[in-house]
């Protein structure tokens, strides 16, 4: 689709939003599609209110205008839109003149929604785990127990009675009444693969058609190809019935051990013209020589009790080296330090903060490491590591008493 200006439009709404659908568009559909699209779907929305008062359709150019972007950008807002079940497009051209008409679509119920294994995995990626469960508690009912009460709400017919020998004629009803109009997302997965998949894993058609939605669902939100996804599924099967849930926790325990694979930094040992002086043979230097002789990864394993470290964790100490471009015998300094300071967990802001400390100092060594830590406890770098929250602030989006908590925390803990 190449929009142009001088296009015409005519926006259609078949059923006004409520304001349940409202907040299911600004707290689970916005962080999927951003701010631009959700402008967009609420000025089509206004229009389409008010479509019918014109007598001919808009430009383009009018819509432009109205939600101040460019012709690219309303492009691409479109089709996340309609991506998102959010919209339809249809389109005609005739005469050198091309005309569109946009069908808005109500969002899906809640119960649609969370039901949706694609945009559910999505809005989970999209916000902090603290902020995806305030998130669900927002659209959680909190009723009483009403278990040790009796019902006595009036039926109707304990209320109203209709007297059928005064209807002189049977009762009509328009059909042009207001309905609501609810697309899904629409997807490509492979299903009829995924069902032979399934079906020669001998699960029988009668124990997963009904799930088949959910199980691709899953298998499209974590990339998961049909054969792997077919013997999750089978290892999932209890009772003779699918049990979602343990599918869900096996499939994020497939694609962890499989994001695993992927680190390469974390596996390297420090340079040798970078290690310490092994002439020495203080508890100090000893220990920094250990640190120069092990990986990243064995160092959080040290620490896990010989355990396999945490995705988490290892993404952190990837970051350092992959992004700042620490030596691993550095990174290894610094995550002791912080697990050490952090009871046993390691903080992302917290380790970056130190580690864009020991960049701008050119720290290449265990013991320079180490050194510039003592200047930090000392508080002698106090405004760097603030700058550098500051800095971090704006890409995690944390407010001014965030920030101002994570620094104290950083001077209490430094003393």
């Amino acid at each position: 689709m190449k929009l142009y200006m001088s296009d015409l439009y005519r926006v259609e709404l078949h059923y006004p939003l409520d304001e349940v659908q409202l907040d299911t568009l600004y707290y689970l559909y916005q962080p999927l599609m951003g701010t631009q699209a959700l402008s967009l779907y609420m000025m089509l929305y206004t229009e389409g209110k008010r479509m019918k008062r014109f007598l001919k359709p808009s430009s383009l150019s009018r819509l432009l205008s109205f939600v101040s972007v460019n012709l690219m950008d309303l492009e691409k807002s479109i089709k996340v839109l309609e991506a998102m079940g959010l919209l339809k497009t249809f389109v005609k051209s005739e005469n050198e003149m091309t005309r569109y008409i946009f069908i808005l679509q109500s969002p899906l119920s809640l119960k649609a929604f969370f039901k949706n294994q694609i945009l559910l995995s999505l809005l989970e990626q999209s916000l902090t785990n603290e902020d995806f469960q305030n998130t669900l508690s927002y659209f959680q009912t909190t009723l009483h127990d009403l278990s040790t009460y009796e019902d006595i709400t009036a039926k109707f017919t304990d209320v109203f009675t209709i007297q059928h020998h005064k209807l002189h004629k049977p009762l009509k009803i328009k059909q042009d009444l207001f309905s609501k109009q609810i697309q899904d997302i629409s997807v490509s997965y492979d299903i009829e693969f995924l069902r032979q998949c399934l079906i020669e894993y001998q699960i029988p058609k009668s124990l997963f058609e009904k799930d088949l939605t959910f199980i691709s669902q899953l298998g499209l939100a974590y990339s998961i190809d049909g054969m792997t996804l077919a013997s999750l599924v089978r290892e999932s099967m209890t009772s003779q019935q699918l049990d979602k849930q343990l599918l869900k926790t096996k499939i994020k325990n497939y694609c962890e051990i499989d994001s695993l694979s992927s680190f390469q930094e974390v596996y390297h040992k420090q340079p040798l013209q970078y290690q310490s002086d092994s002439h020495q043979k203080t508890p100090l230097s000893l220990h920094m020589q250990h640190l120069d002789k092990i990986t990243p990864f064995e160092l959080l394993q040290e620490k896990q009790g010989g355990k396999e470290p945490t995705y988490h964790d290892l993404q952190i100490a990837e970051t350092l080296m992959m992004q700042l471009g620490l030596q691993p015998a550095v990174v290894n300094v610094i995550l002791e330090y912080v697990l050490g300071k952090n009871n046993g967990r390691l903080s992302k802001r917290y380790c970056e903060a130190i580690g864009g400390s020991m960049v701008r100092n050119k720290v290449q060594t265990a013991m320079d490491a180490y050194n510039e830590l003592m200047k930090i406890r000392e508080n002698k770098q106090d405004v760097e590591i603030k700058h550098e929250i500051e800095d971090i602030k704006e890409e995690d989006q944390l407010n001014p008493e965030e920030v101002e908590a994570l620094l104290k925390e950083l001077r209490e803990e430094m003393i």
